[in-house]
């Protein structure tokens, strides 16, 4: 099976180079191009049709967020990951609502790139786990259970979608609510559970999908 192509765009050669070196060392991918500026990455992605796209956030000319939005507005069937220091709730879900498929913090790159990458060419989303260590602690696994049963019905719904790494946007258009109904579900769900921050509760409903089935 051929190797599915990688582009590299962040402004830090050094930088650029680790991801490189970790990519190039798999039998799943090669590095075909890199770039310094979110233009020059969107005009290579578009050049060598690249399957997965490796994107900083902070980039001279083009930031980050704009490339996904150009690949969408230009329907390129690329698959973009963010590989970014941004360790904010608020950019995780931009990425998201922009089209991302997985978001990496680039401490933890080394050893999350691989299986993240694993991740996105079978489908899935992919955070990094690190993702708000510095936030409140989530609440303890004994407590889980009880916590959610004080969730309603449409709670535990909207819980559900967002284990699967879910935004805001999307949960309304499959619920056909309002993004504004679901903000206010999701602020309702954090006050319960005790969590604050957007990745804390996508965590959270990850490694609990299995109780919030029940």
């Amino acid at each position: 099976m051929a190797k599915k192509s990688v582009l590299v765009a962040d402004d830090h050669p050094i930088f650029r180079q680790g991801l490189r070196k970790i990519i190039d060392e798999s039998s799943d991918w090669r590095v075909v191009a890199e770039a310094e500026t979110g233009e020059s990455a969107l005009r290579l992605i578009e050049f060598h049709s690249v399957d997965i796209a490796l994107v900083d956030i902070a980039m001279p000319v083009m930031d980050g967020l704009e490339v996904l939005r150009q690949l969408t507005a230009k329907q390129l069937p690329c698959l973009p990951v963010i590989v970014t220091s941004y360790d904010e709730s608020a950019y995780l879900e931009s990425a998201f609502d922009l089209g991302a498929r997985a978001y990496v913090l680039k401490d933890a790159a080394a050893d999350d790139l691989v299986t993240c990458l694993r991740a996105v060419c079978n489908g899935d989303r992919f955070i990094s786990p690190t993702l708000g260590m510095h936030s409140p602690k989530l609440p303890p696994l004994d407590t889980d259970a009880a916590r959610i049963d004080t969730l309603t019905p449409t709670e535990r719904n909207i819980l559900a979608h967002l284990a699967q790494f879910k935004t805001s946007k999307e949960i309304a258009r499959e619920l056909d609510i309002s993004y504004r109904t679901v903000q206010n579900h999701r602020s309702h769900i954090c006050q319960k559970l005790g969590i604050r921050g957007t990745h804390q509760l996508m965590q959270y409903a990850a490694r609990n999908q299995d109780r919030i089935n029940d």
